[in-house]
């Protein structure tokens, strides 16, 4: 019994080690850089979010869900259009902490090329760049992005989703600002907390002396 907990202990090991270079949560704390990235989309929060970006001269990333740009191409090639990054949120939305049929490797990979396959076809982009809905970042899904040549993208803050004022939120995400901060919004289908700051927030980030980058920027990456 000991010598398999020492095996399977060495397994993990090697593959937390074999993945470390494809996970990031963070940018270096040593560079006054910080990205802005937006989830779930494209969706009817996202031609106001180019519009403030547009507005303030900053470039963010997407991470956009294929069924989405499968059902709104227009949108996410304005996105592409405006000069942002775009990455890969999978396919459907699936909580893969949640799931726990047997064939989740099989699934977490239909995902992952679903939504890779779909963001070729309509927009011709290889994404290279993925964030799995909720941040899931389990060994297994790591070592099945890597097959595919991701880099998998989490984020240092991001609250967005939760249930306080507009005032409290900003409040937040300014004090979340800090060296290689990746923060988390979302293309919601009405994002006005978001969308009632977002302006303001970039200049308090430019104020404070940081650049504000695109993750691929941010991190130093490129495709495999």
């Amino acid at each position: 019994m000991k010598k398999v907990t020492i095996i399977f202990a060495l397994i993990c090991l090697f593959v937390c080690f074999s993945n470390a270079k494809i996970f990031y949560a963070n940018g270096s704390p040593d560079v006054k850089k910080v990205a802005l990235t937006f989830d779930d989309g494209p969706g009817k929060a996202t031609k106001r979010i180019l519009e403030i970006l547009k507005e303030k001269n900053v470039k963010a990333t997407f991470f956009m869900l294929g069924v989405r740009v499968e059902n709104d191409t227009e949108t996410a090639k304005d996105v592409i259009a405006a000069g942002h990054e775009i990455g890969s949120h999978t396919y459907g939305h699936v909580n893969f902490y949640a799931y726990k049929s047997a064939d989740k490797i099989n699934k977490i990979e239909i995902e992952i090329l679903q939504a890779k396959k779909i963001i070729k076809d309509k927009l011709g982009i290889d994404t290279y760049l993925m964030r799995f809905p909720y941040g899931y970042s389990k060994p297994e899904g790591l070592e099945v992005a890597q097959k595919q040549g991701y880099y998998v993208i989490n984020w240092s803050f991001g609250m967005d989703w939760e249930n306080v004022s507009a005032q409290e939120m900003r409040k937040r995400y300014k004090q979340a600002v800090k060296n290689g901060a990746i923060f988390l919004m979302h293309d919601f289908p009405k994002n006005d907390k978001i969308l009632s700051f977002l302006g303001d927030f970039i200049e308090e980030i430019r104020t404070k002396g940081y650049e504000i980058v695109t993750v691929s920027e941010l991190l130093d990456l490129k495709q495999k």
